[in-house]
């Protein structure tokens, strides 16, 4: 494998695209210095994955792309492409030839490319583990990375022994597995903390697990005992509707035979009402005829003073017409007049024109000439201008090359003071970071008591959530069970106020009066309005009362006329009206005295003082009693004139009874009672669940507030336990940061020693650069005087080359000027003929307009004559229309009164079918009341149960139950329900969401601690793998050091030692002593001894692996002429196994080289390069010069 080409564009200094190709060898790039020649030791280093802005002599990467030049504009990116060959297959891919890319844009975006594909900067560092190649491997060495190799800080030493011993991936891995290691140990934490709260919680959720079976179970019993009766009672529902439905058919065929007989009468009148109909359509029509002949008359006469009119304004525009035709004439004369001087003025332009345009070309001709012979001037003064901007040019290289000196000086003088300054400040932070390490120490006891308090406060924020979750179970299950009873109370209630408001339950007269009750002044509703009746003797009044409930209640007798008026207006039936005013007190009679009396009716019902002489008469001789025995005893025994009513409805009479099957549910008093009732009880709910929603909403909040406790407190908790292992890292830092602050102080000292030395050299440099100036400006003075007489002649000649373009330019004017005269008239003089041949068109028509305004007034006046005529036989036509008229209203009158008698006789018939009507309602409104109970029932189905009545299957009773003791066992069923208290239904769900997480959680914790002794296991490893490594690779370089050593130096001796125990871990030291001299320390050495200390290190390292190419940075630039044989000899004798690249000044270097690649600067800013291939040039030292020298000019 061998470095094959290096591909070079917008990278520093390098602008346009440029190629370099390395062969085997030595390869040798050479230039002036400040051409730009380290840059591609830079472009190596960055394409290889350098991140550094700092390394690659930069504030920034945005540094590294062109950034433009005097003659140059900035580039937006920089790339460079690395091709190596790799038949060896040392890189670990299949290509033979491989080539990394790096691009890198001003935007900040960077993009890697592997063989044209796009890559990560991992995976080209991945490529060259271990290969000796990298950004900071030992196959790049600059004189900055000799000083670190021999510096007091080993870690660039030792990265180059891991380097050739391959334990870098090792240490990588090793780096991967203690971070896996600490997260994993996190991960461990954080789960047991995470598994310890879901064990107390699944203990509590197991106690409200059974709580909550014991409720399933027992809610299971009551819905199948419910349904089953709900089943019963929908079955005798649906029997009690049948049976009214029946008898409302046979009630309806009744009716339609009356129907029939009124459809024959108002047949009749239908017939009679067609005849008058169709009279009063021809009365309608002849009326119409007589409207019509009105209209036309007015609009003749209309017609008629509208032509008049127009007529007048005809006449008025023909005599403007006329007017107008006369100015025209007039402005035509004075436009012919204009279009004659135009005419005369434009042939004296163009005459000017002519003559102008003769001037102008004997101008032009005159400056053409003028012009060459100042081109020719010009060139002989550019000759002089390029020589002396060529001297210009080299004179600023000698001044730019004092700059950089001096600029050199400047920047050491700063770079040792930056280095005093800094080991001022290092010693200083490692006094502050002493205090640190006592402060944190004394934080790290604080925070530790600090996590124990949190924990103690997190268990008892848990314990809080729970029981605040408990009472909420049990508050929502109170509401709950509260809205149910609300909903079923609402639904009931909104069903009486449907058939209060429809007047369901009356006649179809009594309805009629309550729908107008509204303008019927001093109606009061009817009786079962204004009573309140104890429910238990809610059925023995109602049955006492019978019809009357339904009776319509009035103030006073002006109030009857009006309502018997909407009776007989709207034909709805009969209705019995009660004047208040008109009854009196009744007498009371004694009752019985008899232990079953409960009471007279009129005593046990409540009612307005208005209303009490209504009650009393209707109610005063009804007694009620606590059997049917009772009464039917009592009437017997009785004299007549009282009645007896037994609490299920029974009324016993002498010699009469009237009784029915079951309680009675559908009257009007069982109805407004039940909607008090419904009314106070929905109001009693609703302050109810106001009260519940109001405990529940504190409930919540009482349980946002444990809840947000218990997160402040595991928070608290996280947050310590953060700060307490960022505090123990940050003492963990703070410690090693000490002990780096005092070994940078150390360093710093010797920087500063280092710059002293340089200041020194570069002093020496700038003096000999100022002389090698002062020589050169003497050519330069005298090359600016015969320019400067260059320039008089041609400024001359500038002047007479003006005066004739002036001239020119004064023809070209004045050509312009009469040429746009001319053009003016020509413009002028058409105009003028347009407005001509437009005044001629518009006077012509002006006059026909008058000529047609003229015959359009006689067609006018003959228009009017004919009307006037046609007026008279209008007038005639109106008046006999009027006649007919008359005629027609009097048949009318006496036809309608004949329908009024017909309908007098179909009223009859009316009546007699709405009493029928009347028993078909009452059967409707039973049937109606049944289907609402069986309504209401289904409603229960679905909003208790979600059960769709239409597809329910109903079951049977469960085993061991009857009908009789069913409703008892439910009872009690529901009362072992309320017994279990507040239950929480939730539990079950959450338990096995809870239990799943838990045994998920469970098998993490072993998976994790499996995967921690696996990644313990896998470091110890990785330790005893590259240990073994690094130490038989340091043995071997030891050995190689010594000998290349001797050989470099003639002689001396050398030692590395290994400190510390952990070959892993421990500093790499050199002893190196020359032959005779014995130094203290590798830090005495001079520059050149280090220079061939640090190759003889990198030699020996080689010996052991072998990098297949290196890059050498004016590594031999502090070498005198006989080290640099020495040095040269070693590149051969490791010429066959490594290729070498070396920048460099030194002339024995270059010859050693097999090609040169030279970089010259001719563009300002711009590098560019000049191959020669000298493999095939005379060995001797003249051809090699003489063809390095043809090669950088």
């Amino acid at each position: 494998m061998f470095l094959y080409k290096l591909e070079i564009q917008g990278f520093k200094s390098f602008c346009d695209k440029t190629l370099l190709n390395f062969g085997d060898g030595i390869t040798g790039v050479i230039g002036p210095n400040g051409c730009g020649k380290t840059n591609v030791s830079d472009a190596i280093r960055w394409v290889l994955g350098e991140q550094s802005a700092k390394q690659l002599r930069g504030d920034s990467m945005e540094d590294v792309i062109f950034n433009g030049c005097p003659t140059r504009k900035p580039l937006g990116m920089a790339e460079v492409h690395l091709t190596f060959k790799n038949d060896r297959g040392i890189l670990p891919t299949e290509f033979s030839e491989v080539t990394i890319s790096r691009r890198v844009f001003r935007s900040g975006m960077s993009e890697y490319f592997l063989n044209k594909t796009p890559c990560r900067l991992k995976d080209i560092k991945d490529l060259f583990f271990d290969t000796g190649m990298g950004s900071h491997a030992y196959s790049v060495i600059e004189r900055q990375m000799v000083d670190n190799i021999l510096s007091d800080n080993t870690n660039h030493r030792r990265f180059l022994f891991e380097e050739a011993s391959g334990i870098t991936k090792y240490k990588q891995r090793k780096t991967e597995a203690l971070n896996k290691l600490d997260q994993t140990e996190g991960d461990l934490t954080r789960l047991n903390d995470i598994v310890f709260e879901i064990e107390r919680e699944l203990r509590s959720l197991a106690r409200q697990v059974g709580k909550a079976r014991r409720y399933q179970r027992l809610r299971d019993d009551v819905r199948d005992l419910d349904l089953a009766l709900t089943a019963d009672l929908i079955t005798k529902l649906k029997e009690r509707e049948a049976k009214a439905k029946e008898e409302w058919q046979e009630e309806s065929v009744r009716r339609e035979g009356v129907a029939t007989e009124l459809d024959t009468i108002e047949a009749q009148l239908n017939d009679q009402k067609l005849a008058l109909l169709e009279l009063e359509r021809e009365l309608t029509t002849a009326q119409g005829g007589l409207k019509d002949r009105e209209e036309a008359r007015v609009a003749a006469e209309h017609q008629v003073v509208l032509l008049r009119e127009r007529a007048t304004g005809l006449t008025r525009r023909a005599e403007e017409a006329t007017d107008e035709a006369a100015r025209m004439r007039e402005r035509l004369i004075e436009t012919q007049g204009r279009e004659q001087e135009a005419q005369e003025r434009l042939a004296e332009a163009r005459e000017m024109r002519e003559t102008a345009q003769g001037d102008s070309e004997t101008n032009e001709a005159s400056l053409n000439l003028l012009e060459q012979d100042l081109r020719a001037t010009r060139a002989h003064a550019a000759t002089h201008k390029q020589l002396s901007l060529d001297l210009f040019s080299t004179e600023a290289e000698k001044k730019g090359l004092c700059e950089r000196y001096r600029e050199r000086q400047i920047a050491l003088g700063e770079r040792r003071a930056d280095a005093e300054l800094r080991r001022n400040d290092q010693l200083e932070r490692a006094s502050f970071l002493e205090r640190s390490l006592v402060e944190g120490t004394e934080r790290r006891t604080q925070l530790e008591a600090e996590v124990e308090s949190a924990r103690a406060e997190l268990a008892a924020g848990e314990d809080a959530i729970t029981a605040a979750n408990d009472r909420i179970s049990a508050a929502e299950a109170a509401l709950s069970q509260l809205k149910q009873q609300a909903a079923a109370a609402d639904s009931r209630l909104r069903t009486l106020l449907e058939l209060k408001k429809n007047f369901e339950g009356v006649s179809e007269g009594v309805k009629a009066l309550l729908a107008a009750e509204a303008s019927l002044p001093g109606m009061l509703g009817v009786v079962a309005d204004v009573l309140e009746v104890p429910s238990e003797y809610l059925d023995a009044l109602e049955a006492s009362l019978g019809e009357a409930s339904a009776f319509v209640l009035v103030e006073n007798r002006e109030a009857i006329e009006p309502a018997l008026g909407r009776l007989r207006s709207l034909e709805s039936g009969r209705a019995t009206l009660v004047d208040l005013s008109a009854l009196t007190a009744s007498p009371r009679i004694d009752g019985p005295q008899h232990a079953g009396v409960l009471g007279r009716a009129s005593d046990l019902v409540k009612c307005d003082e208005r209303f009490r002489p209504l009650v009393d008469r209707l109610l005063g001789t009804v007694f009620v009693v606590e059997s049917r025995e009772v009464a039917a005893e009592l009437a017997h025994l009785s004299m007549g004139g009282m009645r007896f009513v037994s609490l299920d409805g029974e009324v016993w009479e002498r010699g009469r009874v009237r009784a029915g099957s079951g309680k009675s549910t559908g009257g009007l008093l069982h109805r407004e009672m039940e909607i008090r009732d419904l009314s106070g009880k929905l109001a009693d709910l609703s302050l109810a669940i106001e009260g519940a929603t109001t405990e529940r909403e504190q409930l919540d909040e009482a349980r946002a507030l444990a809840i947000e406790t218990r997160d402040q407190a595991r928070w608290m908790l996280d947050e310590t336990k953060t700060a307490l292992e960022s505090q123990v890292r940050e003492l963990s830092g703070v410690d090693r940061e000490r002990g780096i602050a005092l070994k940078d102080a150390e360093d710093r000292v010797k920087e500063m020693e280092t710059h002293d030395i340089e200041l020194e050299a570069l002093a020496r440099s700038l003096a000999e650069a100022e002389a090698e100036l002062a020589s050169f400006q003497s050519e330069l003075d005298a090359v600016r005087a015969q320019l400067a007489e260059a320039d008089i002649e041609v400024k001359a000649k500038e002047m007479a080359r003006d005066e004739a373009a002036a001239k020119a330019q004064a023809s070209r004017e004045a050509l312009l000027r009469y040429s746009r005269e001319a053009s003016e008239w020509e413009t002028t003089w058409a105009r003028a003929e347009q407005t001509v041949r437009e005044l001629e068109s518009a006077i012509k028509h002006r006059e026909e307009e008058a000529s047609q305004h003229s015959g359009r007034i006689a067609e006018i006046e003959a228009e009017v004559a004919g009307l006037s005529a046609g007026l008279t036989g209008l007038l005639e036509s109106e008046g006999s229309q009027r006649e007919r008229v008359l005629e027609l209203q009097k048949v009318h009158i006496g036809l309608k009164e004949q329908v009024q008698a017909g309908e007098d006789a179909a009223r009859q018939r009316r009546f007699e079918v709405t009493e029928l009507g009347e028993r078909l309602h009452m059967l409707e409104l039973d049937r109606v009341q049944a289907r609402a109970d069986l309504d209401r029932t289904f409603e229960r189905l679905r909003t208790e149960y979600e059960i769709d009545p239409e597809q329910w299957q109903p079951q049977p009773l469960p085993e061991g139950v009857d009908a009789e003791t069913a409703p008892r066992q439910l009872e009690e069923a529901r009362t072992k329900l309320r017994a279990i208290g507040p239950v929480n239904l939730l539990a079950l769900e959450e338990y096995a969401k809870k239990k799943e997480r838990f045994t998920f959680l469970t098998q993490q914790r072993e998976d994790l601690h499996k995967a921690k002794a696996q990644l313990l296991e896998a470091i110890e490893k990785i330790n005893v793998t590259a240990s073994q490594m690094f130490s038989e690779t340091f043995a071997k370089v030891h050995e190689n050091f010594k000998d290349i050593f001797k050989t470099l130096f003639e002689g001396g001796d050398c030692e590395l030692r290994m400190t510390g125990e952990d070959p892993m871990e421990c500093e790499v030291e050199i002893v190196a002593k020359p032959r005779g001299k014995h130094l203290q320390s590798i830090t005495l050495m001079s520059s050149g001894e280090r220079s061939l200390t640090a190759i003889a290190l990198l030699f020996a390292i080689y010996l052991v692996k072998p990098s297949p190419f290196c890059l050498l940075d004016e590594v031999d630039a502090p070498l005198d002429d006989a080290n640099v044989d020495r040095f040269l000899n070693m590149l051969r004798r490791f010429g066959d196994r490594t290729q070498f690249v070396v920048i460099t000044h030194n002339k024995k270097t270059m010859e050693a080289a097999g090609c040169i690649y030279g970089v010259t600067m001719q563009e300002l800013g711009v590098s560019k390069l000049v191959s020669v291939n000298l493999d095939g040039v005379d060995v001797s030292h003249e051809s090699r010069r003489e063809a390095i020298t043809a090669a950088i000019g």
